[in-house]
């Protein structure tokens, strides 16, 4: 949180919004993805305007956001070619993956966006607004990520939509786990690799090192691969990576 600062979760989506709307005005062999739907959630993000432009002017804010989001698709790309068929979005906010990555459709995949019912509602007005059609392929479920027994009613959840129990699962948790302590994070990881089954395999960030204690030892996953922004850097980016990209990695767990 910037000091002097108050946003909720849903208010730093805008900053995200931003960043991933910016993209879309770089030339066509910079671009690291292409979002054509941020714009639509930036607009509405005018009440939060002094926070979007105090992130963006961290250091390596932008950056790491676009190699977060780049590393993340290719994440969901290589499940898909694996024949994984089911993606879980934990925490969405305005994630818009399940309606700018073709690959979604063509492999006939399902994508459950979990959040909050606010923010679902919210998200869904402004895209009903905008006159975007919402794909079959696309099911909210609403979840109170603050229960301590969320775990139940988010599996019926799921279950209710579609969801495939034990059938192989990508789970994508991005920008959540800041905003989570141990027992919450510990929870959730629990919860993925008990309804997921063999096969299912989660993404998110966090500092080096962290993660692989509770994943293997506690979770139940059976393997952990971490990746710093820096090697990111250097996979997607020219140049020498920023001073700050070794302090964040990107973690694939699997079932």
């Amino acid at each position: 949180m910037l000091a002097g600062l108050v946003l909720t979760v849903a208010d730093t989506a805008y900053a995200i919004a931003a960043i991933r709307a910016e993209e879309g005005k770089r030339p066509a062999r910079e671009r690291l993805f292409e979002d054509p739907y941020a714009g639509i959630f930036l607009a509405a993000g005018e009440h939060a305007r002094e926070g979007i432009d105090r992130f963006l002017g961290l250091p390596f804010f932008r950056d790491a956001i676009r190699l977060r989001t780049r590393f993340i698709d290719d994440f969901v790309r290589e499940g898909l070619d694996r024949g994984v068929r089911d993606i879980v979005l934990l925490g969405a906010g305005f994630d818009a993956r399940a309606l700018r990555m073709r690959e979604i459709a063509e492999r006939q995949a399902t994508v459950y966006e979990v959040d909050f019912a606010e923010q679902l509602a919210n998200k869904r007005a402004l895209l009903d607004a905008a006159g975007v059609a919402r794909p079959s392929w696309l099911k909210d479920v609403a979840c109170d990520f603050k229960d301590p027994e969320f775990g139940a009613a988010l599996e019926a959840g799921l279950e209710a939509q579609g969801f495939r129990r034990d059938a192989g699962a990508l789970f994508v948790w991005e920008g959540v786990v800041a905003y989570l302590d141990d027992e919450a994070i510990d929870r959730t990881l629990r919860f993925v690799a008990q309804t997921g089954g063999k096969g299912s395999c989660i993404v998110f960030e966090g500092a080096p090192g962290r993660f692989a204690p509770i994943a293997m030892s506690r979770a139940g996953f059976s393997r952990c691969e971490s990746t710093g922004l820096d090697a990111l850097w250097r996979r997607y980016l020219p140049g020498e990576p920023h001073e700050n990209a070794a302090l964040v990695h990107m973690y694939i767990l699997s079932v």
